[in-house]
C-alpha cells in the first residue's frame, strides 16, 4: 500500500538568530535529544500555512507569523513519499521571552547560521539550507 502524507518545518528567524527546539525522541541511545526547527504533519483537511502556524502555537505558545516559503522537499521511504513545505517564520519580538515548550522538549535557543551544523544532525535539511539567503 502507498502512502503519501504532508509535513511543513517552521524556520522561525529573529534579526541573524533561528530559533530551535530540543526534543526528546528515545532514553535508550546515548543523546536522547535532537535540535530541530519546528516540525509538524499535516492533517487531514488542514492547509499546510494553518498546519505551521498550529505547530508555532502548540509547541511554543506563542503566535507565529509566515513571512514566506522558502523551499519544498519530497523523499521516498519504501511505499511512504513525504512532500514537504519549509516556512520562513517570525514571532512577535516581545514573545521571544514567552516560549514554554511541552513536556517533551527539553529546551529552546537562538543560534547563528552558522552554527546550524552544531545543532542541526538531519544532513538533508543542512543539505536543503545551504546557499539560501533566509
Amino acid at each position: 500500500m502507498k502512502n503519501t502524507y504532508v509535513r511543513v518545518k517552521g524556520i522561525i528567524k529573529k534579526g541573524d538568530e533561528y530559533l530551535v527546539i530540543r526534543r526528546w525522541v528515545d532514553d535508550h541511545i546515548p543523546t536522547p535529544y535532537v535540535w530541530e526547527f519546528i516540525d509538524a504533519e499535516v492533517q487531514h483537511g488542514e492547509a499546510p500555512d494553518d498546519t505551521v502556524l498550529r505547530a508555532i502555537g502548540e509547541l511554543l505558545s506563542v503566535e507565529g507569523i509566515i513571512e514566506r516559503i522558502e523551499y519544498t522537499w519530497s523523499n521516498l521511504l519504501g511505499d511512504t513519499h513525504c512532500v514537504g513545505i519549509a516556512y520562513l517564520c517570525s514571532i512577535r519580538q516581545a514573545d521571544g521571552a514567552n516560549i514554554v515548550l511541552p513536556e517533551d522538549y527539553g529546551e529552546w535557543k537562538w543560534i547563528t547560521r552558522e552554527e546550524f551544523p552544531k545543532y542541526i544532525d538531519n544532513t538533508y535539511v543542512l543539505q536543503d539550507l545551504e546557499g539560501r539567503a533566509l
